[in-house]
């Protein structure tokens, strides 16, 4: 990787693309539930450290007309610097557990699975829609 290409992978250039996918869209809470990411690269090189696994809830409060949002962090797969090349494709298999502490979907509450890549200077995500039940 030269020194240009490098800095345009820092800045965000070109970043990688990452797609979630579950092998079911609902679970309960402590469930394990399967599924894999599919990672592209972007238009340069970049090394991957790890993909980061978080649970996002959006909570919409009609009364104050506004939507929360949180997450927790609920697993991380170390890459050991992993050099992805310009339009590699890899797909990666996971499998994680619903935290206990989750609220249960209704119209006012929603629940995500977020994959994160962790790579310098760039946000690469996922994210894939699960219903607690």
């Amino acid at each position: 990787m030269g020194i240009l290409d490098s800095l345009k992978s820092v800045v965000g250039k070109g970043a990688p693309i990452v797609e979630v996918k579950l092998q079911k869209n609902q679970a309960s809470v402590q469930e394990s539930v399967k599924g894999h990411a599919i990672i592209t690269g972007g238009e340069y090189p970049v090394k991957i450290d790890s993909l980061v696994f978080y649970m996002l809830m959006e909570e919409e409060i009609k009364e104050k007309d506004k939507t929360d949002e949180s997450s927790k962090k609920i697993a991380t797969m170390s890459f050991n610097d992993y050099n992805l090349e310009p339009k590699e494709v890899i797909t990666v298999p996971f499998q994680v557990v619903i935290p206990k502490d989750n609220l249960i979907t209704s119209n006012a509450i929603k629940h995500f699975i977020q994959l994160k890549l962790d790579i310098s200077g760039q946000d690469s995500f996922g994210v894939y829609e699960i219903k607690i039940v």
